[in-house]
């Protein structure tokens, strides 16, 4: 009788520890695939006020873009400023994700991505530009933002000028 006890015992112990050092696995997969979603969430934004909502709502967040100046945008209402600007005028916006590579521990969240921009520009001139971004990020109440954002171009070390067809 102490046998099939034991034996019971023993696989219950072995399934509470599968369970327990499973779980963070599957935690991770699921917050690897909310940075995933939220990444072409915002790629894909129309507009300022709806790219606002995946960045961190405090004013620590920074951002460095290839367009400035600045180069460097700290703070919630800067980076609104800088997405209008970056925004106006702009029709037929549309991002494609080249490479889009995320990691996780469930708390911190790290995601690096070369992305294909296309748009009219202001001057209805095409525009079509392939760049290189890379977004930390944190959960705020729960959510997935970004907190610190550099979005750059390869650079041609002879002509010391942006590569903008980089396809790296």
């Amino acid at each position: 009788m102490k046998r099939p006890v034991l034996l019971i015992s023993a696989l219950a112990v072995v399934a509470i520890l599968t369970w327990n050092f499973a779980r963070p696995v599957f935690a991770a997969g699921d917050d690897k695939q909310a940075i995933t979603d939220l990444e072409h969430k915002f790629a894909n934004a129309p507009n300022a006020d709806e790219a606002m909502k995946y960045y961190d709502p405090g004013e620590e967040v920074v951002l460095f873009d290839m367009a400035g100046p600045p180069r460097e945008v700290k703070g919630n209402k800067a980076i609104h400023t800088h997405l209008e600007q970056g925004f106006a005028g702009l029709k037929n916006l549309k991002v494609d994700f080249v490479e889009l590579n995320v990691v996780t521990d469930g708390n911190l969240g790290f995601a690096s991505s070369v992305q294909r921009f296309t748009a009219t520009g202001p001057d209805g001139k095409p525009m079509d530009i392939t760049f290189r971004q890379s977004d930390f990020l944190h959960k705020v109440n729960g959510q997935w933002k970004i907190m610190h954002q550099h979005i750059s171009v390869p650079v041609d070390m002879k002509t010391g000028k942006g590569d903008m067809a980089s396809k790296m």
